[in-house]
């Protein structure tokens, strides 16, 4: 979605090869690399019920309710369940940790005899069980409630926390289930293994044979990987923790998702957040009330992100005019002027991103039988793009089929309209949500570019250019997606009248809870980017399993 967020992603993978040669052990005294927590059995049930009820499966959620809750017979269902590992030697090693009741270590064993098979005593309190792969277990009573550890080796059951559940911090309180990544903990042995697997698996890729037949300049490649893995490396080593977690939360009729980033105090990464705190969008216009889906993302790059996104435009350039030379939609003797053409669209890319200024939106309003769009953002250099559409106009005069492009037809605000009509087939459905012609306008502003279309797609550029103005100095959020689920099954039903699909419309447009957000904030070090899911979506999620499931009847 936007950069802070593929910082995210990229950690994720540095850090799971990190994780490949995970093994089962715990050892008292060391700070944990990570952590993982899921609430108790009783919050876990409750919410499971709460969800199927919304579902619409208030039957099979009771029935999986009573199913687990028997499952779970002998542990303490009002407290946590959690899991830590800490670094030893080459591998991260773990324990994980069950609140029981008085004898509930006895209840579990006979519970799942099956799946453990008969308990035997190796000493010091000690049990081993398991049918394929040994498990040891160990029962610690406490006053407010026994715990029982597990582990793979039982030498790591020494010397354990009389209080396991302060390593999972708040996470029981805020999430369902979730996970913590402590990446300074991890030694720097490792941290550097991960980083060397990432080379390995690059170069491996750059010389396979798929990377041959692509036709790619490896030479290229390399220099653009090798700037990746050294932004991947400095994400390691700057990196504080990173956190998933998933929550329920039926008081507010929701379903979330977090992750969360966070950089080391004073490093250049922490920096890079730093810079997304109070963000200002020139677009925020695009975030309509009544649009079906919306976005908006402002940001800030660091000089390290511009020389990154300049790297992978280079290498892009050079895939993009080779495809052009063995395209064959393309007439032969067009090819050299499109390529040509290429040249002043990649310098206007290129000089808006070395900006640092990353600004745009997008809207798409849906009504019955009614499609309309607009996107854009900021350009560093507009006239620029004014001069490429007069040249596009000009390479495709004798194309067949090519759209009528008509420049500088009007203008609104300080944009100058261009306007590409292409008609549509009699018998086309695309006729239905467009109209007769598919028309695009084209804006062009002295510092932007903004695209629009369908039936009343200048009207909802007005709109997007209007609410703009408004909301120009107004903080706002880094990054910024809105769902609407009810016109999107408005604008379905136009075209098929489903029962089932009524009664969902009708109970949307009661509880009003029809969206699906997605939402980065910045602090001083740290990004959230927070996925919400509404009680309605829920509702219309278990619509459709139900008549699916029913043959789509």
């Amino acid at each position: 979605m936007n950069r802070m967020l593929h910082r995210t992603f990229l950690f994720v993978a540095a850090a799971g090869l990190a994780w490949l040669p995970v093994s089962m052990a715990a050892a008292q005294g060391l700070k944990p690399v990570a952590v993982v927590s899921i609430a108790s059995v009783r919050e876990n049930l409750n919410d499971v019920a709460y969800v199927t009820r919304v579902a619409g499966m208030e039957d099979q959620g009771e029935f999986a309710r009573l199913t687990l809750s028997a499952m779970a017979s002998g542990i303490d269902k009002d407290r946590p369940i959690g899991v830590y590992f800490i670094p030893k030697q080459d591998e991260f090693q773990g324990v994980a940790f069950v609140p029981v009741l008085p004898d509930g270590l006895k209840t579990i064993l006979r519970m799942h005899k099956d799946r453990l098979g008969e308990p035997k005593d190796v000493g010091d309190g000690i049990l081993k069980v398991g049918l394929n792969n040994n498990v040891f277990l160990k029962e610690v009573p406490a006053p407010a409630g026994g715990w029982v550890f597990a582990a793979a080796d039982k030498e790591h059951l020494a010397n354990l926390p009389a209080d396991p559940v302060s390593v999972l911090g708040d996470l029981p309180k805020t999430y369902n289930v979730a996970g913590k990544l402590f990446v300074q903990n991890i030694p720097e042995k490792l941290r550097r293994t991960a980083i060397d697997e990432i080379k390995l698996g690059i170069e491996r890729a750059l010389d396979s044979p798929q990377a041959k037949e692509g036709k790619i300049d490896r030479d290229q490649a390399r220099a653009f990987t090798s700037t990746q893995v050294a932004a991947i490396e400095k994400l390691v080593n700057e990196s504080d923790e990173l956190l998933f977690g998933l929550g329920i939360d039926e008081a507010a009729k929701r379903l979330l998702i977090d992750i969360s980033f966070s950089g080391k105090e004073g490093t250049s990464l922490a920096h890079a957040m730093s810079l997304q705190v109070d963000a200002k969008s020139s677009f925020g216009g695009f975030l309509q009330p009544d649009a079906a889906v919306s976005l908006n993302v402002v940001h800030k790059s660091t000089p390290e992100d511009i020389a990154q996104a300049a790297a992978a435009l280079q290498m892009a350039r050079g895939q993009w005019l080779k495809q052009i030379d063995d395209a064959p939609g393309i007439p032969p003797n067009k090819r050299e002027a499109i390529k040509t053409l290429m040249g002043p669209v990649f310098e206007v890319i290129s000089k808006t991103m070395a900006t640092g200024q990353m600004d745009f939106g997008a809207t798409v309003v849906l009504l019955p039988k009614s499609l309309s769009f607009a996107a854009g953002g900021v350009c560093a250099d507009g006239p620029a793009v004014q001069r490429i559409l007069k040249s596009v106009a000009e390479v495709g005069t004798d194309i067949p089929g090519f759209p009528r492009m008509e420049l500088e037809f009007g203008t609104l605000g300080d944009l100058k309209l261009n306007r590409l009509t292409a008609p549509i087939p009699p018998g086309n459905a695309a006729r239905d949500i467009l109209g007769d012609n598919l028309e695009i306008l084209i804006g062009v502003g002295p510092k932007s570019v903004l695209f629009a279309g369908g039936k009343d797609g200048r009207a909802l550029l007005q709109k997007v250019i209007d609410r703009s103005a408004q909301d120009r100095n107004t903080v706002t959020l880094p990054a910024q997606v809105n769902v609407a689920v009810l016109p999107i099954l408005k604008f379905m039903k136009s075209f098929e009248d489903n029962p089932a699909l009524n009664g969902v419309i009708a109970s949307l447009e009661q509880s009003g809870t029809d969206h699906v957000t997605v939402t980065s904030k910045a602090s001083a070090r740290s990004s959230t980017t927070r996925v919400e899911v509404q009680e309605g979506v829920l509702k219309a999620i278990g619509a459709g399993v139900k008549r699916h499931l029913s043959g789509g009847q």
